[in-house]
């Protein structure tokens, strides 16, 4: 009999044949094959039980600790480090990765889990039912599609005012890249994929976006003639660049960057916590390094090896395509008007501009200049109108009003100033 401990299922399936062997119903070789085994190893097998009994059978390394356990010192390091503040909210995922880079100290994701469950920083989560979607296959090439989205967040948490983060993520492989700003704009996105181009040497093939008033136009005004391109600012610098503009029908659609977002609202926020980083320039001169590292960790390898990038064009002629570009009637007084200023053509050849069409060219930093059939032309400022009125879209609304309300002083006679201000007094 077992005088007793913990016998493993194959341990009792070889007690049992061990036992017919003695009583003599069947022969060592016969048990051997039974079991799977070599004859020498029934041998062995059954000289043990001869000696021992089934006791011989029990692992003696039960009840004992394992083999490679770590130290109890190690432990009391970690969850140690688990209560500093700079570590609140980590994943065990996140948190061992950051113990063996910040700490030296290696532990599994597992072990970290556990740990942090029994200290109480962190709770397991509930299964959740399978969601079933159809799933769509990456694209084969590296550049051949990448999905373009704006994340707002508190990037700084209380460190600093709340921000967006501009995330260009490639189909194919994962690889990330992505750039701080105040808040989602045009400028933001062209900004982007500039910066996009000079890293990795190539224009994307194409860029799946959603449908916002950035990437589409969703109302189109009455008096747009039949012939007239509708598209938005950056629509026409993909068009010029020769990239693809795709809208997705649904967030679920373009679901590799929403989850690239959520992803990095954990992570980046922490990293931004780690580094004592809290502006927008910090986070961006920070990120040029992150995103290296990033994408060493995330990114996966293209089933095509091929790279499907556009040829990269010279920093000059993306200027001029990324940039915001109108269209003028010169007037008979060889005038046109843009953004609340009056302009005058000054070239010797303006006799023959009445009522032609002159481009304007905004670039991202703020500098105007003109066109005339692709010619460089030179125009005078004669006069500026100053208004207070500004279109807003719906991305920077909240930031636009926060500016406004900020700048605004009440009266004296307001209700929430009453009482603290003195009434003006004026010479009789």
């Amino acid at each position: 009999m077992c005088s007793g401990g913990f016998m493993t299922e194959k341990s009792i399936r070889y007690l049992k044949v061990l036992a017919k062997v003695k009583e003599k119903k069947i022969s060592q070789k016969q048990a051997a094959e039974e079991l799977n085994v070599s004859v020498r190893q029934i041998y062995r097998l059954y000289e043990k039980l001869l000696k021992d009994g089934p006791d011989g059978f029990i692992s003696k390394k039960h009840g004992k600790p394992g083999n490679h356990q770590l130290p109890k010192i190690t432990k009391a390091r970690v969850l140690e480090l688990f209560g500093y503040e700079k570590y609140e909210g980590f994943g065990p995922t996140f948190m061992s990765e950051k113990l063996l880079e910040l700490h030296s100290i290696k532990i599994s994701v597992e072990t970290a889990r556990l740990w942090m469950i029994e200290c109480g920083v962190w709770h397991p989560h509930k299964e959740k039912r399978p969601k079933v979607h159809q799933q769509r296959q990456r694209r084969s090439r590296l550049g051949e599609l990448v999905q373009i989205d704006g994340s707002h967040h508190r990037w700084f948490e209380g460190r600093g005012e709340a921000c967006c983060l501009i995330v260009f993520i490639d189909d194919a492989t994962g690889r990330t890249f992505g750039m701080l700003f105040e808040t989602e704009t045009t400028a933001a996105y062209m900004i982007t994929l500039k910066k996009y181009m000079l890293k990795y040497k190539g224009l994307p093939n194409a860029c799946y976006s959603d449908r916002h008033g950035i990437f589409k136009v969703n109302i189109i005004p009455n008096c747009t003639k039949e012939d007239s391109p509708i598209e938005t600012q950056f629509g026409r610098a993909c068009r010029e660049l020769g990239m693809g503009l795709i809208w997705a029908n649904s967030p679920q659609a373009k679901g590799r960057v929403e989850r690239q977002n959520s992803t990095l609202q954990d992570r980046l926020v922490k990293e931004f916590r780690i580094a004592g980083i809290s502006k927008i320039e910090q986070g961006n001169d920070f990120l040029e390094t992150f995103w290296d590292k990033h994408n060493k960790r995330f990114s996966i390898r293209p089933a095509d090896e091929e790279d499907d990038h556009l040829a990269p064009l010279s920093e000059a002629a993306v200027d001029r395509i990324l940039c915001f570009k109108e269209v003028r009637i010169v007037t008979k007084n060889l005038e046109i008007q843009y953004d609340n200023t009056i302009f005058q053509v000054i070239n010797k050849e303006s006799r023959g501009l009445s009522g032609e069409k002159i481009t304007v060219l905004e670039s991202l930093d703020g500098k105007i200049s003109f066109e005339y059939k692709n010619k460089k032309i030179l125009l005078n400022k004669l006069s500026e109108v100053i208004c207070e009125g500004k279109e807003v879209n719906s991305k920077e609304i909240d930031r636009f009003l926060k500016q406004r309300k900020t700048n605004r002083k009440p009266a004296w006679n307001h209700p929430m100033v009453r009482g603290r201000r003195i009434k003006p007094t004026f010479p009789s």
